[in-house]
This record gives structure tokens, sequence and C-alpha cells, in this order.
């Protein structure tokens, strides 16, 4: 199993050709979204695209693919808990999975990082990672 700790996880220098590992791309702006790829070498076995604001403490798990030939192999739960473990003290919220039979097995299996409801901050919205109209928010 791969150790998911943020201490484990490396930036696109620290890749090498010997080991699986979790590399991580910061977002261009700040809470943005960013990527955590599984790689082994240069390739890609799957990533999750996150976003984490560290001012107001939220996160969104904004999509987690893996390539079909790598599926049901826990690369998915290993990118699930790298991701959480990045915001290990955020309040998380996902992006709608959608009816997509694979994808709702997925979180059936692994569990949901949290509502499916994005639940972004100003920040978020700023950087474009969910739209406005979907703040949670417009209740009041």
């Amino acid at each position: 199993m791969i150790d998911t700790a943020v201490e484990r996880q490396v930036m696109e220098t620290g890749v090498d050709e010997y080991g699986l590992r979790l590399v991580v791309l910061p977002p261009p702006v700040p809470a943005g979204v960013g990527v955590i790829q599984l790689r082994l070498g240069h390739t890609v076995f799957g990533e999750a695209r996150l976003s984490l604001c560290p001012v107001d403490r939220r996160a969104i798990l904004v999509h987690v693919e893996v390539e079909e030939k790598h599926r049901r192999r826990g690369a998915g739960c290993v990118l699930v808990n790298a991701a959480m473990e990045r915001g290990a003290k955020f309040q998380w919220s996902m992006l709608p999975i959608g009816r997509d039979p694979v994808t709702v097995a997925f979180w059936a299996r692994v569990g949901a990082a949290g509502p499916a409801t994005p639940h972004p901050c100003t920040h978020q919205v700023n950087a474009n990672v969910v739209p406005a109209e979907s703040r949670w928010t417009k209740w009041w």
C-alpha cells in the first residue's frame, strides 16, 4: 500500500522511475484546483482534482479519475486518501457524482469525502472552482 501522508507526496521535480509516487501539482491560483497524481515514473495511473482554501479551511473534491486498465486495484482509494490527508482539518464537500454506475459504485465502496453538494468559500468561487450560483449560502 502507498503511504498517503503529506510528507510522502512529492512535487513534479521529485518524480523518479523507481516506484509509485503521489505527485502534487499545485493550483495556478490560491484556492484553485490542484491535482494529486498517482504515477509510476511519468506514467499517470490516475488523479484527484481538489481545491483547498487555507483561509476558510474549506476543501472541495472536484474529481477522481483512474485509467480504466488500473481500476479496482485501490488507486482511487489511495488518491482520495491522499487528498483527505492534504486537507486533514478542512471542511470537505464534493461536486455531485452523477449517475454513472462505475462512479456510483466507487463512491459506495470508498465512502464520500463530504456532502455531494459543493460548499465553496468566496476564494474558491473567485478561483472558478464551482459556479457562483451553486453557493450553499443562497438560502438567506
